[in-house]
């Protein structure tokens, strides 16, 4: 069934210190963007869907900051915290707590003979023997029909240590800060296990991705540039199942700044110049009146 998930905000000194939980906006950063910069921290595509949660967008150039805290239960994802801020050709996201498929192998029962295998291995030698080929049940994830030949196991013992002391997750993310300025940006990211198993994640400035395998395919600090000279970053982008489900964590996207008005020159007036101190117009010449006078005498 689809559930369409939703940040329930609890209150701040839940998880004072951590991050700020609620809607911000300052002062002007500079001039507005040319398009909106924006950032979200968890977004899904696929059989269970999730809108981009929590999201941020600057229309204006403004700085602007959003947070949510933990959705609500499912089969797929939970997250403690997160937060995302946008700003003129500037975005961040800051994620804690990722958990993809919480307590998925703790459903898992046990075949008897499994069981007794388990019990009986050797204290030394075991590491040699072969992994059984059992089918697992039906998850609750969009996962396709898995044995325990698909889990990252080496051996039996492997196997028995991963049966009978279940992780608490397929995926577990400590925290995910995902940040960019301009056309370029940068991913700091927490330790990653994959069903209790700490995962080896590549140091790199762009485009890496982990083995498929038929758990889980990982991409790490996805970029791109659109054509409208706009900037996107993206920390993890997680796909179960051969696309069945597709997980973003922590995207920023820069959009372009415009371009700074151009100051409008002021009409200049034409220079009069004063008539020098010692200089006396000369006086204008007498114009003669004519008139009657009165005879007398």
């Amino acid at each position: 069934m689809r559930r369409q998930l939703t940040p329930t905000v609890l209150t701040a000194a839940a998880v004072a210190g951590v991050v700020t939980f609620s809607l911000v906006a300052s002062a002007p950063a500079g001039n507005a963007a040319a398009r909106p910069s924006s950032a979200y921290a968890v977004s899904a595509e696929g059989q269970v869907p999730i809108a981009k949660t929590p999201y941020a967008e600057s229309l204006d150039g403004k700085r602007q900051t959003t947070s949510a805290l933990e959705l609500p239960k499912n089969p797929l994802l939970s997250v403690r915290a997160g937060t995302a801020t946008a700003g003129n050709d500037s975005a961040s996201v800051e994620l804690f707590d990722i958990v993809v498929g919480p307590d998925i192998l703790s459903q898992v029962q046990i075949p008897p003979e499994l069981k007794q295998q388990c019990a009986s291995l050797p204290k030394t030698g075991a590491d040699d023997l072969p992994l059984p080929d059992i089918a697992l049940p039906d998850l609750g994830l969009p996962l396709p029909k898995l044995s325990t030949k698909d889990l990252p196991v080496k051996n039996l013992p492997d196997l028995c240590n991963l049966l009978l002391n279940p992780p608490s997750s397929l995926l577990a993310i400590d925290s995910l800060n995902v940040y960019c300025s301009g056309d370029s940006g940068g991913v700091d990211l927490g330790a990653v296990t994959l069903l209790g198993q700490t995962l080896k994640l590549p140091s790199t400035k762009q485009g890496a991705s982990l083995p498929s395998n038929p758990l889980a395919a990982i991409s790490v600090n996805s970029q791109g540039k659109r054509s409208d000279g706009s900037f996107t970053i993206t920390g993890l982008t997680i796909n179960l199942g051969g696309g069945t489900e597709v997980i973003n964590l922590a995207s920023a996207t820069c959009a372009k700044p415009a371009a700074k008005p151009k100051p409008t020159p002021k009409p200049t007036q034409p220079d009069v110049q004063a008539p020098p101190v010692d200089h006396v117009p000369a006086a204008p010449v007498p114009t003669p009146v004519k008139t009657h006078q009165a005879v007398t005498g």
